[in-house]
């Protein structure tokens, strides 16, 4: 067999954080997928631009955009990386392609837009993109890894925590576009509380088209318990899929899938009907009526850290077409 074209950066080398007008530069490649840039990151599989990861410093915490799917149209909402979209709704500032974040950590807020005018009344948190650490390639995926450290917003000598991210992308025997995420969330810098909040973690706001509300509507949503629609927000589920159309008229869908070794598995969903959807299990005091108000609270002891992996399929045709549920199954085997 093979061995992948393995390349380790240092943290300083090529992948420190540069200006957003940095020259793009291949770092490397393997027989189909190749890197370029260092901010934004931008991801390749031979000619075609399939991603791009944007250290998202002005914003507050990095994130992936556009995300280019199978039938070759972007996944995710424009707005506000990119105007003139006349079926894109300018709300949400804070939803920006597909990201990790969370609502309420040692009292700051690291999910809404940190200059949003709308959210002053807010202490703010930062994560910073902190480089890569590495990248291996070959003609079937690529890996890299990254450093965040968590920062308080108006004082980034304050550090709350840090993260470490590895990303998987290849496509699947579907065609499916395959995005893997291990984050693991790490204490320290001393203890870390994280509150009960609806707002969070692994989250993607997705093209107007698959909204269930809305002119541009053309979309649904289904877990994998069978719970379909606005019915699905705050259920507990291992799987989640928006699926409808694309602006082309393609049949496609956006599929999230929780790991059975992640905490609270399976998880909370916040799933909204006009495009967001994420994978959050610290909001079941705000999800479930029931619950007590901190019943997601958790607290991570200096030292520890918490390990979650999901995984994200953008796929063509309906949950059916795709085989979601079989495709779930060979995730968790793994």
């Amino acid at each position: 067999m093979k061995s992948p074209v393995l390349i380790i950066l240092t943290l300083s080398a090529f992948f420190a954080i540069q200006s957003p007008n940095a020259t793009a530069q291949t770092i490397g490649s393997g027989a189909g997928w190749s890197i370029k840039g260092t901010d934004p990151i931008q991801i390749f599989y031979g000619d075609k631009h399939v991603t791009s990861y944007e250290a998202g410093v002005e914003e507050g915490k990095p994130f992936f955009y556009p995300i280019i799917g199978p039938t070759d149209e972007n996944m995710t909402r424009h707005w506000p990386m990119k105007e003139g979209f006349e079926d894109e709704d300018a709300d949400h500032i804070h939803h920006r392609g597909m990201w990790y974040g969370l609502g309420n950590v040692n009292g700051l807020d690291f999910w809404h837009f940190p200059l949003d005018e709308k959210k002053q009344d807010k202490n703010f948190g930062s994560i910073r993109h902190m480089g890569m650490k590495g990248v291996t390639m070959s003609k079937d995926d690529i890996t890299f890894n990254t450093k965040s450290e968590w920062l308080a917003f108006d004082d980034e000598t304050q550090r709350i925590l840090s993260d470490r991210r590895e990303f998987r992308l290849f496509y699947d025997g579907n065609g499916s576009l395959v995005i893997d995420l291990k984050l693991t969330l790490v204490a320290d810098a001393g203890d870390v509380t994280i509150n009960d909040d609806k707002e969070g973690a692994w989250s993607i706001r997705t093209i107007p088209t698959l909204r269930l509300e809305g002119e541009h509507a053309k979309g649904h949503i289904i877990n994998n318990e069978g719970i379909e629609g606005k019915a699905a927000w705050g259920k507990r589920a291992k799987w989640v899929d928006y699926y409808g159309v694309d602006r082309a008229g393609n049949e496609v869908g956006i599929a999230i899938f929780d790991h059975p070794s992640n905490f609270r598995h399976p998880t909370w969903w916040h799933a909204r009907h006009y495009g967001l959807f994420t994978a959050n299990p610290f909001g079941q005091g705000n999800f479930e009526k029931e619950a007590p108000k901190e019943a997601g609270k958790h607290v991570l002891k200096n030292g520890e850290e918490l390990t979650f992996r999901y995984r994200t399929l953008f796929h063509k045709g309906s949950p059916e077409d795709a085989g979601i549920a079989t495709a779930y199954e060979a995730f968790i085997k793994k």
